[in-house]
């Protein structure tokens, strides 16, 4: 990668839903731009709210059920290229999920 290292994160999994989000530090994220968690070996979560330079997922308890403690996750950042109506794709975050051994941590 030339000029890009994606950031590295761990997503703390309880037995609820999984609300978070994250900033993107250069401003507002452009129009039409796709942003998605895909785990590697299970889901794919598209954002459920991109607003300025926030995205947002709301994941329900339901579909956490397919994540275990050290799946490895990408979020997958895809900017709309007007010159070549595709996209340019790349590895904004880069990570793995934990579960708590206990859920009254």
């Amino acid at each position: 990668m030339i000029g890009w290292e994606p950031l590295r994160d761990i997503m703390s999994i309880t037995n609820g839903d999984l609300i978070f989000s994250r900033i993107r530090d250069e401003g507002p994220i452009p129009a039409d731009t796709v942003i998605e968690i895909i785990w590697d070996d299970g889901p794919t979560w598209p954002a459920t709210s991109i607003v300025g330079n926030r995205v947002a997922w709301r994941i329900e308890s339901a579909e956490l059920t397919a994540i275990d403690s050290g799946d490895t996750f990408t979020i997958w950042v895809r900017y709309p290229n007007g010159d070549t109506e595709t996209t340019d794709d790349y590895e904004w975050i880069t990570g793995s999920a934990q579960r708590p051994l206990d859920e009254g941590f």
